[in-house]
């Protein structure tokens, strides 16, 4: 597991990670994890795990009770919990980007302090938080034009509309949503999920990632209070600099790059279990095959660079995050965050799909067993990188470079 420095302290409520404590905890997380892929079984309790260890709260400072995690430390976090059971990890995924937005926030003007904020006390008493942002439509993808609203109803408003690919929100106690409000403005609204006229619909049929309740929420004439919205940005608005959308998508490498340790570890036991070899092969000793040595080191190198530029992106959104002045980073470095983001995506992509087909290779037919589950590797990659092309970030980093062109902005890229 990841040594996460010395400074961090034992905090209320709250799991040191690289503890023993926590060593033991993504250990029961990581029992039983391709028996519930293969089953399709949810898992409530794993998440129920980490809530109750205040995994929650781990970016949150250690002087209201959290972790004091820096965002590197964080990833380091995710990527460990990825190796025990990604589709746990992901599950998450909206539950930090909320910890993070209320961290920004906390630095505007005016601002009375997270010891008086009504979320951060939530966060701390282990609330999750999920999502509900995107929509089926023929819209482009990151327009923010949503067709789920917010009316005005005398002295009350209403929630109506449907999302999907609402990624964590079947697990969590509030939901993020983000909606219409007169065709002048984009609202971030939390309500609670067990909110009257809340329906969560367990409906994702993806080949990887399929228990993370990536699914379609609904929401009928849902009361919402002044106090539920966090935000609201006129559509006219002109973009204000930002890290967050770079912190959404890194959130996936982090995952990818847990699992490709879980590559490396299972192509060790494959070798490791095989009780014979080919006649033609260089050596009847499998540990001594230089081939399979060679195969192995390869996919442990590529795991090793995964991670690695993974936490070098994470310190770019740390340095945009350290920047925040009345809750807007440095443009100078939002930028640069997004880019390193785009950067790790359009490698980490490649690298990582090629590990999990080569996996299959150590171990000969007997690989392809469906017990085994060795294809939930490939399947939980593939599906994660497909959160957007990695040929249009290729080509927005070139554009950048050769012609300054900024990158595209908005939470899907």
């Amino acid at each position: 597991m990841t040594a996460i420095s010395e400074r961090i302290h034992q905090a209320a409520g709250v799991v040191v990670p690289g503890s023993a404590e926590y060593r033991e905890l993504l250990a029961s997380i990581a029992e039983g994890a391709s028996a519930r892929d293969l089953d399709d079984t949810n898992p409530f309790d794993q998440i129920d795990a980490l809530r109750s260890a205040g995994f929650g709260a781990l970016r949150l400072p250690t002087s209201v009770g959290g972790g004091g995690l820096t965002i590197r430390e964080l990833f380091a976090v995710i990527i460990d919990v990825a190796e025990a059971d990604p589709i746990v990890a992901h599950i998450l995924r909206t539950h930090y980007w909320f910890v993070e937005e209320r961290l920004r926030q906390a630095t505007a003007a005016g601002y009375q302090g997270l010891e008086n904020d009504r979320w951060i006390s939530l966060i701390l008493q282990g609330k999750i938080f999920g999502n509900a942002s995107s929509e089926r439509g023929s819209e482009a993808v990151g327009n923010f034009k949503y067709g789920t609203r917010i009316t005005s109803s005398g002295d009350r408003f209403l929630l109506d509309g449907e999302k999907f690919y609402s990624t964590g929100t079947l697990f969590s106690d509030y939901v993020s949503v983000w909606a219409d409000v007169d065709g002048t403005a984009v609202a971030s609204v939390i309500v609670p999920t067990d909110r009257d006229g809340v329906e969560i619909v367990d409906d994702w049929d993806g080949i990887g990632q399929r228990r993370t309740g990536t699914g379609t929420t609904r929401f009928h004439d849902v009361e919402v209070t002044e106090a539920d919205i966090v935000s609201r940005i006129p559509l006219d608005a002109p973009p204000e600099p930002s890290y967050q959308f770079a912190f959404l998508q890194l959130y996936l490498h982090g995952l990818i790059s847990g699992i490709l340790r879980s590559v490396v570890s299972d192509a060790v036991e494959l070798v490791a279990g095989r009780s014979r070899g080919f006649s033609h092969g260089p050596s009847a000793e499998l540990n001594r095959d230089p081939l399979l040595q060679n195969s192995i080191g390869t996919l442990a190198s590529t795991a090793f660079a995964a991670e690695s530029v993974t936490l070098a992106a994470a310190d770019a959104i740390d340095a945009a995050y350290a920047s925040l002045d009345d809750a807007v980073p440095d443009a100078e470095l939002a930028a640069q965050a997004s880019l390193r983001t785009s950067q790790a995506k359009v490698h980490v992509d490649e690298i990582a799909t090629r590990a999990a087909t080569a996996l299959f290779e150590l171990g000969g037919a007997s690989a392809a067993s469906r017990a085994k589950n060795l294809d939930r590797h490939w399947r939980n990659i593939r599906t994660i990188s497909l959160h957007n092309p990695a040929s249009y970030k290729a080509s927005a980093v070139g554009n950048h470079l050769l012609n300054s062109e900024p990158l595209p902005f908005n939470g899907y890229f």
